[in-house]
């Protein structure tokens, strides 16, 4: 259903399609996201646009006492709101990265690595095109931050007094 301000209903008639579509992203279409959320009685299309993202994230390296579903759901809650684990890691196939979708709010920093058991984890974003590790945002590239353009803007000039 075509609603207002670029918005669509979509139904599904089962589950699998409804977590493929909502885990199998991130969309880009023509540079845009297209951005998959979950229905809630309290949607409006007026309210401020989403600012989320399902991607899958990887923890590289993860010891194995580590994998175990709900220990593994709060390590992705650590970055966003866990939606999702990969087969693989979910079954204990994969022992060289852990895989997990992760909802994450696209006006907030990405993390690139979380405190764990004193040691820092890597976390890695798969497929997103556009991620600033200046600031941890995604949309643009550490050349186009708004905090690098801002600092280089305050930046006293360089004298050319030869003295």
């Amino acid at each position: 259903m075509d609603l207002n301000n670029e918005t669509f209903l979509v139904t599904f008639n089962n589950d699998q399609d409804y977590l493929n579509a909502l885990t199998g992203g991130p969309w880009v279409i023509l540079d845009h996201y297209l951005v998959v959320h979950q229905w809630s009685p309290s949607f409006r299309t007026s309210d401020k646009p989403h600012r989320s993202v399902v991607a899958w994230i990887q923890l590289p390296e993860l010891p194995v006492h580590f994998y175990h579903r709900e220990v593994l759901f709060a390590l992705g809650n650590l970055i966003g709101r866990t939606v999702k684990l990969d087969y693989h890691t979910e079954h204990l196939e994969r022992g060289k990265f852990a895989r997990l979708a992760v909802e994450l709010d696209m006006s907030k920093p990405l993390a690139t690595r979380i405190r764990l058991d004193g040691f820092w984890q890597q976390v890695i974003y798969e497929n997103l095109p556009e991620i600033c590790f200046e600031c941890g945002r995604i949309g643009h590239r550490e050349a186009a931050c708004p905090n690098n353009l801002g600092t280089l803007a305050t930046s006293p000039p360089s004298s050319s007094n030869p003295s």
